[in-house]
């Protein structure tokens, strides 16, 4: 089972965008634009030296507020990065990739060449494909490993500011401490984040919460809005900084939303309540709740958790185009 390996998702198109240590950090951005895709490999000669992603965009330069001109790959990147074989198998790969808590892997071939970098969703979805493809006992052995794979990457994970962690600064802490490779840089963003509503009277409120809970998010709505009632289903809007209304529906909607705002230089997020109890107000239904469901519904879940870390760490890169209009 799982013996399909790394060489049958990359192709001869596959695009490989690479850097060397000492360009700024707009050319890396630059090149993500270029080759769309949502990571560099950093190379002297032919010799990987480092990985940059979309998620160090935003958590290492637009975060700290360093200039993209100024700012060297190198002094950002993750250095040593873990890398993976063309016959290593999916499976191997995806627990590489756990294992060390990154969502990226370059792969080489068998001349140590550069062949890809992956991200850890076209792995899975290989894998969910592996999956459903197969019938009989293979099925099912396959089907418990990948649950058994999910089930530990999901509980009692670090948050996701803690992945991709092998900065230079994350290294300077590990010798600190001893170790080498395992140390994890201190989260940048806080645990709480103001936000702001307007009740059907016209009041406003104002006040912190928790910005990884979304549940907590609502009972804090809740408890200011006198919504005591839970069969009283309410949904909430953030407004971002174009004055779009974006729905809220899973907490990684949530720390989205709050990394956006900072990263926006928002000092507070402004909520809007939609209410089914309240006629003059449109519910919108929740993106999950109009997907159609596959027959492997529990994979679906996973999927969509790891397809948000993706998808807001390559939001990262717009925001910052934006902001340092390269």
């Amino acid at each position: 089972m799982f013996k399909p390996s790394l060489s049958t998702i990359v192709t001869e198109d596959t695009k490989v965008a690479i850097v060397s240590p000492s360009d700024p950090v707009y050319v890396a951005t630059q090149k993500m634009r270029e080759f769309r895709v949502n990571s560099v490999i950093v190379t002297t000669g032919n010799t990987v030296q480092g990985i940059f992603t979309s998620k160090d965009v935003l958590m290492r330069v637009v975060s700290q507020n360093l200039s993209p001109e100024l700012t060297l790959v190198e002094k950002v990147m993750t250095a040593n990065p873990d890398c993976a074989m063309l016959d290593t198998t999916i499976l191997d790969a995806l627990h590489i990739m756990h294992d060390g808590k990154f969502l990226h892997i370059p792969v080489l071939d068998r001349e140590g060449q550069i062949a890809a970098c992956l991200d850890v969703l076209q792995l899975t979805h290989a894998a969910i494909q592996l999956v459903e493809g197969g019938n009989g006992t293979a099925n099912d052995m396959a089907n418990s490993v990948m649950q058994r794979f999910w089930d530990s990457a999901l509980a009692l994970e670090p948050p996701d500011d803690e992945l991709d962690s092998r900065s230079e600064a994350s290294l300077l802490m590990a010798s600190e401490a001893g170790d080498g490779r395992s140390s994890i840089y201190p989260p940048i963003i806080g645990n709480s984040f103001p936000f702001k509503l307007q009740d059907r009277k016209g009041r406003v409120h104002r006040f912190t919460c928790g910005s990884e809970s979304l549940n907590e998010l609502v009972s804090s709505v809740r408890q200011r809005l006198s919504i005591i009632d839970e069969k009283d289903i309410i949904q909430i809007l953030y407004e971002d900084d174009e004055g779009d209304r974006v729905l809220l529906t899973t907490d990684t909607d949530l720390a989205g939303a709050v990394l956006h705002a900072k990263s926006s230089g928002l000092k507070v997020l402004k909520l809007h309540i939609v209410d089914e109890f309240n006629p003059n107000t449109e519910v919108v239904k929740p993106l999950q709740d109009l997907a159609p469901r596959s027959r492997n519904g529990g994979s679906s879940v996973k999927i969509g958790l790891m397809a948000g870390a993706v998808a807001l760490s390559g939001a990262a890169v717009m925001v910052y185009l934006k902001r340092s209009r390269v």
